[in-house]
């Protein structure tokens, strides 16, 4: 399952940084109050989706740990 989730994170990061990075290239001229509030909130969805992927993410192992 969190396999899964992270997946899905990381490819709805994907898409919404496509888009970020679409609009910032094409339209940023044209942003009115609104569309700066539409850039903003991907952006706030876009950190909330990659921070779910790390939270999500495998642990590295560590051979000597002390953890264990």
């Amino acid at each position: 399952m969190k396999k899964i989730i992270f997946y899905l994170a990381i490819l709805i990061s994907i898409f919404l940084l496509i888009n970020i990075l679409n609009i910032i290239i094409s339209d940023f001229s044209k942003l009115t109050s609104y569309g700066f509030g539409y850039l903003g909130g991907k952006i706030i969805l876009l950190l909330l989706f990659l921070s779910i992927g790390f939270i999500m993410r495998k642990p590295k192992d560590i051979p000597n740990s002390k953890l264990k």
